[in-house]
């Protein structure tokens, strides 16, 4: 009889600072955004996204990241890949800081080019094709910076746009 995955981690506290009308440090908000199921088994938690760079810090607006579509600013999110899932390959034309928060994951290229990635291990991910992986029987929590980029050119001048399965 096979052993029951554990489960997920919780959902991300998400503490956001401002400022008073007299320009005193605040908490502007606390909230606990939903994270969304993508493929199959994994969530992705977008917290926070600036529409703009360099981002307007005195907006009182809270902008809900748009993965798929983009944005001209930047955005955060964490990524929960669950025990012995692999993912799809997919590109974003982005530039993406990620760090392993908790677990262990396998990062690999499109060209099949793969490397194990443990707690706080980070990646530059440049859009490439990729896919994350777990190989393990326990969740992996990866947390993610992603900003626009110009997209990459070919040899033969096509332009490499997002590739999104999900």
């Amino acid at each position: 009889m096979s052993t029951p995955a554990p489960p997920r981690y919780p959902d991300t506290n998400l503490f956001i600072t401002g400022h008073t009308p007299n320009s005193t440090a605040t908490f502007f908000t606390k909230t606990q955004p939903e994270s969304t199921p993508v493929g199959d088994g994994a969530h992705i938690n977008p917290l926070y996204s600036n529409p703009t760079s360099p981002a307007d810090i005195t907006s009182t607006t809270i902008a809900a990241p748009d993965l798929i579509h983009g944005t001209t600013g930047s955005f955060f999110t964490t990524y929960d890949i669950p025990p012995n899932y692999i993912g799809p390959q997919h590109r974003s034309v982005t530039v993406d800081h990620v760090v392993v928060l908790r677990g262990t994951v396998v990062l690999t290229l499109g060209d099949g080019e793969r490397v194990e990635l443990g707690e706080g291990d980070t990646v530059v991910q440049r859009g490439t094709m990729h896919a994350w992986s777990n190989e393990s029987g326990e969740w992996a929590r990866l947390v993610s910076v992603m900003m626009p980029a110009k997209p990459v050119v070919a040899s033969g001048g096509e332009k490499l746009g997002a590739v999104w399965p999900f």
